[in-house]
């Protein structure tokens, strides 16, 4: 059989093309068999892997579960569960395997948040008392105030784990609040999920400025930035000594406790330090106009931007913290507009911007009142803080009032039952050091 030239040419077109065709279709078969043996050998079970790559994998496994279950404690769902995911090779179909099974309790732990229905609880503080014998020996300033009005570190660290074992859990009072979607500027109560039985508590603590007058009363002397990055306080001890410690206020024993109990708080949630500015701030002298003012600024913001980093917040306390102005909340609207400019224009550019408001001496104004309407409106604050037990949010449209209670002297004192019905058994907490209270 004889081709001319036209036909030898079609069949080489139609040959080459027959080639091209065989090899895509080896192409894609050997591109389907890597991906199967890819998936053979991602499921495969680790008991068959031998040597050193078995230990390997299993190391990586543990790394993972390990990084996994702190983030699962501290109720970061999401973060644990792309932590197990980031691996798929490490997961395989055996009915035991630790990651599955990992990932299957903490979708679990999420899909059982309740949202919480209870009461609004808010606790504070003033800076701890470390040494009792300097603060009740009534030298300087009067022992039966620091006996009404403040807390001991032995009786602040006796609290936390009964607070933890009654359900409560640290919360951002930030997260209680949410825009109000039908009325521009205005603020809502925002839902809270929680696991069941747990309560939100915020805390907070009053006048973080240690002021001179408590320096020699057996109180820290300020915070420092440690060399491991964290916050510190600078005590002096009773034979003069400066030392630096993790038990010298709320903040470095919260910051302690919640490290060893990562289930006492909501996604690192600790609290908030409310500041004033008259005496500066953190133990700082930042206002007035000293030579070392300018470094004394940096180390506050520094200070502060680790604070936040680690779930604490800041409040205005206002910047005077006048009892002869706010006591009974007698204060002009001159004195409040100094005030509260003074704090924006002193504090703020070293701890940040803040929404949060905590009154000085606990005063509340009536929502439609011009020096409380200076406060929301020119001061930017949309959560208001009082002192009371009433344990309820009041909703103003533009801002939200939730009143405090004082954990104090005074308090466990005068009130045992109440805080027992709500928080602890005050004979479990108050300590033997304290003079008795005489009213």
């Amino acid at each position: 059989m004889t081709f001319n030239k036209g036909n030898e040419v079609e069949v080489n077109k139609e040959k080459s093309h027959w080639q091209k065709k065989q090899y895509l279709i080896a192409s894609a078969t050997l591109i389907v068999l890597i991906i199967l043996l890819a998936a053979i050998s991602i499921r495969f079970p680790i008991s068959s892997v031998a040597g050193g790559e078995k230990e390997r994998i299993q190391a990586k496994i543990a790394l993972a579960l390990e990084e996994a279950e702190h983030l699962y404690q501290g109720f970061y769902y999401d973060e644990a569960l792309e932590r197990l995911q980031q691996e798929p090779e490490l997961i395989t179909d055996e009915e035991s395997d630790p990651i599955a099974a990992k990932i299957t309790e903490i979708q679990n732990a999420k899909n059982s948040l309740v949202k919480y229905e209870g009461p609004a609880h808010h606790v504070f503080f003033h800076s701890l008392i470390v040494y009792p014998q300097l603060a009740f020996d009534n030298i300087g300033h009067s022992a039966k105030g620091y006996n009404m009005w403040m807390t001991t570190v032995s009786e602040f660290k006796q609290m936390l784990p009964l607070l933890y074992e009654r359900g409560y859990i640290l919360y951002p009072l930030e997260e209680c609040i949410e825009p109000d979607p039908e009325k521009e500027g205005n603020v809502r109560l925002k839902d809270i999920y929680l696991p069941p039985g747990r309560i939100p508590l915020v805390v907070s603590i009053d006048d973080v400025n240690y002021y001179d007058y408590m320096k020699p009363d057996g109180f820290a002397n300020r915070l420092v930035l440690g060399k491991d990055g964290r916050v510190w306080t600078e005590v002096i001890t009773p034979e003069g000594e400066t030392i630096c410690t993790r038990d010298g206020d709320v903040m470095p024993i919260l910051d302690d406790f919640v490290a060893e109990n990562p289930g006492f708080s909501w996604r690192g949630a600790k609290g908030i330090m409310a500041l004033t500015g008259y005496e500066g701030a953190l133990g700082y002298r930042i206002t007035d106009d000293l030579p070392d003012e300018a470094k004394w600024q940096q180390e506050v913001k520094a200070i502060a931007d680790v604070m936040k980093d680690n779930g604490w917040s800041f409040a205005c306390h206002s910047y005077t913290h006048n009892s002869k102005w706010f006591r009974e909340g007698k204060a002009t609207l001159k004195q409040v507009i100094y005030d509260t400019d003074r704090w924006k224009e002193k504090i703020e550019p070293f701890v940040g911007k803040t929404n949060i408001y905590i009154s000085p001496f606990g005063f509340l104004w009536d929502n439609n009142d011009p020096r409380f309407r200076y406060i929301i409106e020119n001061g930017g604050y949309n959560l208001f803080c009082p002192v009371g037990n009433s344990r309820k949010f009041k909703i103003n449209g533009d801002n939200i009032v939730m009143p405090r209670v004082n954990l104090d002297g005074y308090t466990m004192n005068m009130r045992p039952e109440e805080v027992k019905t709500y928080y602890f058994d005050v004979d479990m907490v108050l300590s033997p050091e304290r003079p008795p209270l005489n009213l």
